[in-house]
């Protein structure tokens, strides 16, 4: 009898012990791009069980970004990031993208997620407790595979041409920078992998250009349109441009000075009138043509003195007030006006109703005024989201902090908007972006395009 015990006691000994079972995680696509959606599945769970999701990426600065979010399993032992929403978590509501967006950084609250290499990955871990039973990659591509990345630097002008493959001459956007200059890569990577060539376009703050925003010759600009017309593979009759900011307010100047070359006008978070130099004297001018301005500058009417508003990213400076002060002075401000009844092209406008770097979508409705008063003819919308802010831009990368440090002006500066308002607005201005593009450009009966604007 006591053998026998010894015997079942060994046995039991040498038996392995069954493991918690291990959860798997699927994502489709693995590899896609920025502005593309994924869905995620964890399966092989408990049934009602509830574990925890959480996302991690390092970005060009070395920055560490992660985002977590607490979620009960069906029945099945199943949660589908499309149809479940967070229990808690750094979002909230349901999301497939939730986790993606909604990364920030511990170790910096107020960076923002930097990325000038064409792909990086995000990594999603499945915690049960604080022990991981599951882990896969995403990587997330700026450019289709096949885009071609081609420097200009012909005719004075300083630029970044991509182009994904086509056998015929394909329609162009320049995409425009704001205030802080410099070539923006991202954007224009990402356009390019919806079918347009994309022209990334500088004219401030590049080796060989202005150091900064002042006294920029629209000629510049007309030499990329005569350029753009010398390219065999670009078809320069179906133009558009896309500018943000400082580059909205030059968008709707080009698509007024120069009516003839431009087909279809994105201006993002734009102005209705003419700026001077950020941060310059009043007479000072960002914009002249045949030597002479635009236009006297309106007036931002800033504080004597910032008493350490914007030193630092808890004291930032909310430069929206300022603007609207300079209103009152409605002479100047009257003309300095953009004179968008000029404009040809179909004009897609889009702002954010708490914008705190200017009042964007004042101005997008002093345009959208103009072109009744003289009865223009062209197709526009206005994109307006109440609760944004100006920091409207590319779908599901990581959203900028409520605070950005201007290295141009040398001061921090209030963006406005909450993460989810800010998401929400980029997710659907770029999807409208792409569809008016694909409308106004990719068209080849141009009699169709008119009479639809009619």
């Amino acid at each position: 009898m006591l053998f026998s015990m010894l015997a079942t006691c060994v046995l039991l000994a040498v038996q392995p012990i069954s493991p918690i079972h291990s959860a798997s995680i699927e994502i489709s696509p693995e590899v896609s791009l920025f502005d593309q959606d994924t869905t995620v599945v964890v399966d092989n769970l408990d049934p009602d069980e509830i574990i925890s999701i959480q996302a991690e990426a390092v970005d060009d600065q070395q920055i560490h970004w992660g985002s977590r979010a607490s979620f009960q399993s069906d029945k099945n032992g199943i949660i589908n990031l499309s149809v479940q929403s967070p229990l808690e978590g750094t979002y909230s509501g349901i999301d497939p993208m939730g986790l993606l967006w909604s990364m920030q950084s511990e170790s910096n609250p107020t960076a923002s997620f930097t990325t000038k290499k064409n792909s990086f990955s995000i990594e999603l871990k499945v915690l049960r407790g604080e022990q991981e039973i599951a882990s896969k990659k995403i990587v997330r591509l700026c450019a289709s595979q096949e885009i071609k990345r081609i420097p200009v630097r012909e005719d004075g002008l300083v630029g970044i041409l991509f182009l994904p493959p086509s056998e015929k001459p394909l329609p162009v956007i320049i995409t425009l920078s704001g205030s802080t200059g410099g070539i923006g890569e991202s954007k224009s990577q990402l356009l390019a992998s919806h079918g347009f060539a994309v022209l990334a376009l500088g004219y401030f703050g590049v080796e060989g250009l202005p150091p900064i925003l002042q006294d920029i010759p629209l000629e510049y600009f007309e030499t990329a349109f005569q350029w753009l017309g010398s390219q065999p593979n670009l078809d320069s009759s179906h133009v558009g441009i896309y500018g943000g900011s400082r580059g909205g307010e030059l968008a709707l100047i080009l698509g007024a000075w120069f009516p003839e070359s431009v087909q279809a006008i994105v201006a993002a978070v734009p102005s209705s009138v003419i700026y001077g130099v950020p941060g310059g004297s009043a007479d000072s001018h960002a914009w002249i043509y045949h030597g002479m301005p635009l236009a006297p500058p309106a007036h931002e009417a800033l504080p004597l003195t910032l008493d350490g508003i914007g030193k630092d990213s808890d004291h930032p400076f909310n430069e929206t007030p300022g603007f609207l002060e300079g209103m009152k002075d409605k002479e100047s401000f009257n003309a300095a006006a953009i004179p968008v009844e000029k404009i040809r092209a179909s004009l897609l406008l889009i702002s954010g109703g708490d914008d705190q770097m200017w009042p964007s979508a004042l101005y997008a409705s002093q345009i959208e005024e103009r072109l009744r008063k003289y009865h223009s003819t062209i197709s526009w919308e206005h994109l307006y989201y109440p609760k944004a802010g100006h920091g409207i831009t590319i779908p599901y990368l990581p959203q900028p902090s409520a605070t950005l440090y201007h290295h141009v002006a040398k001061i921090w500066c209030a963006l406005g908007g909450s993460l989810a308002e800010n998401r929400y607005a980029c997710q659907d201005s770029w999807r409208k972006t792409i569809s008016f593009f694909e409308k106004y450009l990719k068209e080849q009966d141009r009699e169709d395009v008119s009479s639809s604007r009619r």
